[in-house]
């Protein structure tokens, strides 16, 4: 697929995590959470698991579900990097034999 078809997943992007608080969906300081997000001191993301590799397999579900709506089921993902920084990375690949988790930092 041609790069200007991802404007959509690139917005999505940077809604999600541009300078962004990602917190787990269990957090016990969720409600604190919540209060500094609607006081506008963060700009709160609720995940189920923000662990670098649950954030990949986050991803890679959403983007695959926002192309299959665009591109028809023609394009599919093949795997996802997420990095928080040189330390703490992990790749996804969706899909085919070898799904799963591959941590990389």
């Amino acid at each position: 697929m041609e790069f200007g078809g991802l404007k959509q997943v690139k917005a999505w992007l940077e809604h999600m995590f541009d300078h962004t608080c990602l917190i787990n969906a269990d957090d016990p300081e969720l409600e604190l959470f919540r209060q500094m997000d609607a006081s506008g001191l963060i700009q709160l993301r609720v995940l189920p698991n923000v662990s670098m590799e649950a954030t990949a397999k986050f991803v890679a579900d959403h983007v695959q579900q926002m192309l299959d709506e665009q591109e028809k089921g023609r394009v599919s993902i093949y795997a996802v990097e997420c990095r928080e920084n040189d330390k703490n990375s992990a790749w996804y690949f969706p899909g085919g034999p070898g799904e799963g988790l591959v941590e990389s930092g």
